[in-house]
């Protein structure tokens, strides 16, 4: 394991006495992506903006490198810090072209180096032969690339990007949400990403903090967030999914009206106790010789797959997700059978 790059200690952001960020405290190593997951408002961009030196903190401590770049005491300037940025609004300069816009943080270095990382750069994110272009000239995905090149220009030791594919399309985003995981590590940048999308999240980042309310719910791997969620909130905000009441046989099994759930416990369960048993659409297998049908009360068909919502008893739901092939009208039964390899349960509410 590297060390860390990136240290935040309960670190603590406000404005005007309202607390945004409380406690927060991380590490990200050094070559590794991370992501800041989380509902608008819960303080991700401001803890961004805390690292970057944009924004002071009120409490807590921010080391880089070892080095303690801001505490409430300290707020070490953004452009001593040794980091890049790139915002949702790529900020390019109108008046330079691509080049010039890439290599304005090498001013420095002799012109033939600046030509060379240009270069490289522009190749990395597929826009060579466009040195000549301005921004106005490019699209947005285009001006977006423009705007990573220039910030892996100087060889940051730490790159920040604020929902940088945030204005644009869908198919385009995650295309390029695909290809950044590429650049960065072809770069060996290590890199936070703030974002909304759990899918972004989990395709890009080696490590994955949920945020709420200006606290880090859980700092993990994205297959821990998805399979071995801290609290009801991870669970619910990190992917697909609904909670069958259910009571605990033993440490993994849980008796429910659909009979008994097996697997790896993500806590420990006391026999008797009433839980919330949560079951992604990968734990409900369409199978038209199971036993269980259920009725469809809603579907959703986005071509390749079918989302099926079936209802069990009076206010359950279960979410069981099937190819297109599989076409089951409202209001008829979906056979069904449960598959559980992780028993991830709460207190019952």
């Amino acid at each position: 394991m590297n060390p860390p790059l990136l240290t935040l200690d309960n670190l603590a952001c406000g404005y005007h006495q309202q607390a945004v960020v409380k406690d927060l405290s991380l590490e990200l190593a050094a070559g590794e992506i991370a992501c800041l997951l989380g509902p608008s408002g819960c303080g991700k961009t401001t803890t961004l903006r805390a690292i970057a030196g944009l924004e002071p903190v009120t409490g807590g401590s921010i080391h880089i490198q070892g080095r303690q770049v801001s505490s409430r005491s300290r707020q070490l300037p953004p452009e001593k810090r040794g980091l890049g940025m790139v915002f949702q609004e790529h900020a390019l300069f109108p008046h330079l072209t691509v080049a010039d816009n890439v290599a304005f943080g090498l001013r420095k270095q002799p012109r033939e180096q600046q030509r060379q990382r240009v270069s490289e750069c522009l190749d990395r994110v597929r826009l060579s032969g466009m040195e000549d272009r301005y921004p106005h000239e490019l699209s947005g995905g285009q001006q977006q690339r423009v705007a990573l090149a220039r910030a892996l220009a100087p060889r940051p030791a730490l790159l920040l990007l604020d929902e940088p594919f945030a204005s644009l399309d869908l198919d385009l985003r995650r295309a390029l949400a695909r290809e950044l995981g590429d650049i960065l590590r072809q770069e060996n940048v290590t890199a936070l990403l703030v974002t909304h999308d759990q899918e972004e999240a989990f395709a890009l980042a080696d490590r994955v903090g949920v945020m709420r309310q200006g606290q880090l719910e859980q700092w993990d791997t994205p297959y821990n967030i998805y399979h071995a969620p801290a609290n009801r909130f991870v669970a619910e905000f990190a992917g697909y999914g609904s909670f069958l009441r259910g009571e605990v046989v033993d440490d993994n099994t849980v008796r429910t009206s659909l009979g008994e759930l097996t697997g790896r416990s993500n806590t420990t369960l006391t026999p008797g106790g009433n839980v919330d048993v949560l079951l992604r659409p990968e734990d409900v297998i369409a199978d038209e010789s199971a036993h269980l049908a259920l009725p469809v009360t809603r579907r959703q068909f986005t071509g390749a797959t079918i989302l099926y919502h079936l209802r069990v008893g009076a206010a359950e739901t279960l979410l069981c997700q099937t190819d297109s092939h599989t076409n089951v009208v409202e209001g008829d039964a979906l056979h069904v059978r449960l598959a559980t390899k992780h028993l991830v349960a709460f207190e019952a509410n």
